[in-house]
């Protein structure tokens, strides 16, 4: 992913942990809900421009949740102090978990080239962290959204493969790496949870040279490029709320591309987490009064 870093954005303050149980709360009569947000932030193979990047974007992430309601928790998955807590526990404290985008996913992952000179910018612990996270996400019933390589990383977690480089074309600005994104247009599968939010098409603001090669066990797919690369993804049990975009709705080219693009994404995300959330709290309840002497 490449975007233009003339002007950084401050990182949101980084939130341990420990903290998960603070700011929970109500919003307007709704009750709102903590997402975890995890991005590389920290990562040693970053390039300083990559790392201004990485954080410009998850704060702008983290805007725009808050925009529709809800509360982040910022998690450095390259910190290993922050990483070690990534799984089952921390998967329970909140109420959804987004992935955020970043250097390439490890091929030695998905079976891949490990010797591709194009792989860049790994980060393992991160990858590890990350996929243990979604892996307890999932199991917990949490819904998980992945943006450009968290759409990757979500897809190798399900057992699927990438293409290690997409070559020339739309979907990365290879003549200036620092520059403004791509834009192209994108097909939306009807049927679908993306098609629901966003309906039959979309301009999306690109900026990745890896893609979903075999999809991973229980995906779909949902949106498709004018290329044919693989641009979103989302699970095909009902049950579960899991969608992988391989954009970037939060990127500030965006709201002129395709306004409104942002909100619509991360509202039906937080409202999914609300309503799980919610879900919940009905449920212990229920559990509560049965245990209570009648």
């Amino acid at each position: 992913m490449t975007a233009d870093d003339s002007t950084a954005t401050p990182t949101e303050p980084q939130v341990s942990p420990e903290s998960l149980n603070e700011g929970e709360g109500e919003q307007s009569g709704r009750r709102t809900p903590r997402i975890a947000v995890t991005y590389a932030g920290s990562a040693a193979s970053h390039e300083p421009w990559f790392h201004r990047k990485v954080n410009r974007l998850a704060a702008a992430a983290a805007e725009g949740l808050h925009a529709v309601g809800a509360d982040t928790v910022m998690l450095d998955a390259a910190d290993p102090g922050t990483a070690q807590a990534f799984g089952p526990g921390l998967a329970e404290e909140v109420d959804g978990v987004l992935v955020m985008g970043g250097g390439d996913v490890d091929p030695e992952l998905y079976g891949g080239d490990t010797s591709n000179p194009t792989v860049a910018a790994v980060d393992r612990g991160a990858d590890d962290a990350e996929a243990r996270l979604v892996r307890a996400a999932l199991a917990a019933g949490r819904p998980v959204l992945g943006i450009c390589r968290g759409l990757q990383l979500v897809n190798v977690v399900r057992g699927g493969t990438l293409h290690e480089h997409l070559g020339t074309g739309m979907h990365r600005n290879d003549a200036d790496r620092q520059g403004p994104m791509f834009q192209h247009d994108v097909e939306i599968e009807p049927g679908t949870r993306l098609f629901e939010v966003l309906g039959p098409e979309a301009r999306v603001v690109s900026g990745h040279h890896q893609a979903v090669k075999r999809l991973g066990e229980g995906l779909r797919v949902s949106a498709v490029a004018p290329d044919g690369v693989v641009e979103a993804i989302e699970t095909t049990d009902p049950s579960e709320w899991l969608v992988g975009i391989q954009w970037h709705p939060e990127d500030g080219q965006t709201e002129q591309a395709s306004p409104g693009q942002l909100g619509a994404i991360f509202g039906a995300f937080a409202d999914a987490c609300r309503q799980g959330a919610g879900d919940r709290e009905a449920q212990d309840a229920r559990e509560q009064d049965a245990r209570e002497p009648s």
